[in-house]
């Protein structure tokens, strides 16, 4: 009887015991966690400074490719204004230097660095670190200088890239920056981070502490190798040692008040209050199980699809005449590659986290649910249209919140699509679907990650689904026609050639234009067999004209990248050449740059080339480097596009890049054309920059063949 009094004691003992070890583990465990997430933080802070000065180097990598390309010796008008733009587009730089042979014969703004005008890098030791010049043009890579107290007066660095010809040195070119930018992009908001050297000599930031406890990450710019530091703030180990305090205390009193409780009840009375409360138990936790299984997700215990539907259908039978609900549908970008690669566990932890995220975030949604694997719905009421972007931002803003899973910090994007009641229906049922349909439309937007349902949405995907179904069989039925858009001469006014544009003649929706189904050509793998039809009809319209005797010009046509893969292409295009007794200079390839730049094609371009086949790039300089990459395309011709053509009158910037190109163009020999020429303003100032060839609606739209021939007849 004794023995039996005293078990509860042993027991609590034991119990507090464990928890005296579970709480030390807890506290080391949380020191450690904090310690990663402080080391997690300077990581991102290394990310930022490399970034910064990254930026930076990329103005003089820019700098370097200009004076490859246009030389030392062009025009100092032309050098002074590239420098002009490129520091007014390039903020917190103090000075940007050109020095040929090492002399600063370049620099900008030039007030406030006169005294730096003339000098010899090579000689000048107030100029540099010793030795950094000479590493510099040694390496042939950019080199970073500082930080250092700069010839003009300010503490910065000096990012420096040498400039050869061959393997001749024909210059510097050099960006100077002041250290206050990059310190106050990398260590704004701490007053406890630093940067020093390798011998961990202080750069900038606040002073190293020598008694406490540093953080430091390594940062690797070019020729320098720095440290990131910090040092673990003592008062959260403090709030860490108190919180266990208070669960040390908690489970004290609970502890106190168990043994009161067990002292006071007689043995019958809590056998009998077990068997009841067992009773009672498993009745409660049977009845909550079955209405989670029935009505909520078991990995995140927020309500399902199934629950959600039958309340939003309560809700819009009950619904009051004005009022009004917004659904929100939306999914995680990507999630299956987190899913392929860290495996399912981690992906339902994501899943966990962010749904408890989504429930703590204080938005004003009625309703929150998982519909099935990474997709979420959240119901809002009586909130005004104007308010839907804010909110989208607001639950693109949790999600993008970094997550700590498996020891991964994982970034991550979500696509929201946009329903309304009673607006676009007044069934549950197509609510949720015309949301779904809106949130795959926003995956492929740009400017935003949400989409609000439109019947225009609808009616594309039905347009969409119908292009899928009918078009393996478009091709055998002969439903493609090819228009062609003259390209002129704007000085003199004659016709120079065209280019064969593809339509779709539809049975039932009438003439389509190739935005509506060149994706999904592409999807269906369908584009080499179509490219090789437009081939085989442009040859077998010029044959046609050439019997009627009208003269035949140069037709370009539009060429994908996957084309390229064809097995013996060049052969089998001869051979079509020869069959309809057509000359080789009688076609152009229009290709992009993105096909350009990929050296796999080199070989074939430059057979293309050799063959008399002129080879141009289409809608040049939108995406690449394209004055630099220009030297190595095995091409004839280049078409300006649009985008640019649209900016004369309105951009100089557009207008400077204009003359660039044509310049470049007319030094390397290329032919030039430029599409989309609209008004006289726009055709004027390309004649009288040496562009006289034009394509565009200021002359002719795209025409069938049958107007075409009047025109070159």
């Amino acid at each position: 009887m004794a023995f039996m009094n005293k078990k509860p004691f042993m027991i609590i003992l034991g119990f507090l015991i464990v928890l005296q070890l579970a709480l030390f583990y807890y506290y080391t465990l949380s020191v450690s966690r904090e310690y990663r997430a402080e080391k997690a933080d300077l990581s991102s802070q290394a990310f930022a400074l490399t970034s910064s000065i990254e930026e930076k180097a990329l103005i003089v990598k820019g700098i370097s490719s200009f004076v490859q390309t246009a030389g030392f010796d062009a025009d100092p008008a032309l050098i002074n204004q590239y420098l002009h733009n490129t520091y007014n587009n390039s903020g917190h730089v103090l000075s940007i230097a050109i020095a040929p042979q090492g002399v600063i014969r370049y620099i900008y703004p030039l007030s406030g660095n006169t005294e730096v005008l003339g000098k010899d890098l090579l000689l000048d030791s107030a100029l540099s670190t010793p030795g950094l010049i000479q590493e510099t043009i040694h390496s042939r890579s950019v080199t970073i200088d500082g930080p250092r107290m700069l010839a003009q007066g300010d503490k910065g660095i000096i990012i420096r890239q040498a400039v050869y010809s061959g393997n001749t040195f024909t210059g510097i070119v050099s960006v100077s920056v002041p250290i206050e930018d990059i310190a106050e992009q990398v260590l704004a908001g701490t007053s406890t981070g630093y940067v020093m050297n390798e011998e961990r000599s202080l750069l900038f930031g606040s002073p190293v502490p020598e008694d406490k406890e540093q953080i430091t990450v390594p940062v690797e710019l070019y020729n320098q190798h720095w440290l990131l530091g910090t040092r673990l703030s003592p008062h959260k180990k403090w709030e860490i040692l108190r919180s266990i305090l208070w669960i040390e205390l908690a489970f004290l009193l609970i502890s106190v008040f168990t043994l009161y409780v067990l002292w006071q009840q007689g043995r019958f009375h809590r056998e009998l209050e077990r068997v009841v409360s067992i009773r009672t138990r498993d009745l409660h936790i049977s009845k909550r199980l079955f209405e989670k299984l029935a009505h909520y997700d078991s990995l995140t215990e927020i309500p399902n699809r199934r629950f959600f539907m039958d309340e939003l259908e309560r809700r819009l039978q009950c619904t009051e005449p004005l009022q009004t609900y917004t659904l929100f549908f939306f999914d995680l970008n990507k999630f299956k590659e987190i899913n392929d690669t860290l495996g399912h566990s981690t992906g339902d932890e994501v899943i966990k986290q962010l749904a408890q995220r989504l429930q703590g975030g204080k938005l004003p949604c009625e309703m929150l649910a998982r519909t099935g694997g990474d997709e979420f719905v959240m119901l809002f009421g009586d909130i005004p249209r104007e308010q839907i972007p804010d909110i989208a931002a607001a639950i693109s803003g949790l999600i993008s919140e970094t997550l700590l899973v498996a020891g991964a910090h994982l970034s991550l994007s979500t696509s929201i699509g946009i329903s309304l009641y009673p607006e676009h229906s007044q069934n549950a049922e197509e609510l949720l679907n015309f949301a779904a349909m809106s949130m795959n439309a926003a995956k492929v937007l740009e400017d935003r990650n949400y989409f609000v349902f439109d019947w225009a949405l609808r009616e594309k995907l039905e347009q969409k689904a119908m292009i899928s179904k009918y078009l393996h069989t478009a091709l055998e039925r002969e439903e493609f026609v090819l228009y062609y858009q003259p390209q002129m001469d704007a000085s003199t006014g004659t016709m120079v050639g065209m280019e064969a544009l593809i339509r779709w003649n539809h049975p039932e929706k009438g003439l389509i234009g190739p935005g509506a189904f060149i994706a999904a050509v592409e999807d269906a793998g369908l584009m080499i067999q179509l490219t090789d039809w437009v081939l085989k009809e442009v040859c077998r319209q010029l044959c046609e004209w050439r019997e009627q005797g009208v003269p035949i010009l140069r037709t370009s046509i539009n060429i994908s990248n996957s084309w390229f893969y064809n097995r013996n292409l060049i052969e089998n295009l001869l051979a079509l050449l020869e069959h309809h007794q057509l000359d080789t200079d009688v076609l152009e390839f229009e290709i992009t740059e993105s096909t350009a730049l990929l050296e796999e094609h080199y070989p074939l371009l430059q057979q293309m080339r050799d063959h008399g086949i002129v080879v141009s790039i289409d809608d040049f300089g939108t995406k690449y480097s394209s004055l630099n990459y220009l030297k190595h395309f095995p091409v004839n011709k280049i078409k300006i596009d649009r985008t640019f053509i649209a900016g004369i009158g309105v951009s100089s910037i557009d207008e400077t890049i204009i003359k660039s190109i044509v310049y470049v163009a007319s030094q390397l020999g290329y032919d030039l054309i430029a599409e989309g020429v609209e008004t006289p303003e726009q055709a004027e100032f390309l004649v009288r920059h040496q562009c006289p060839h034009i394509q565009g609606f200021l002359f002719y739209p795209p025409l069938p063949a049958d107007e075409i021939i009047k025109l070159v007849a």
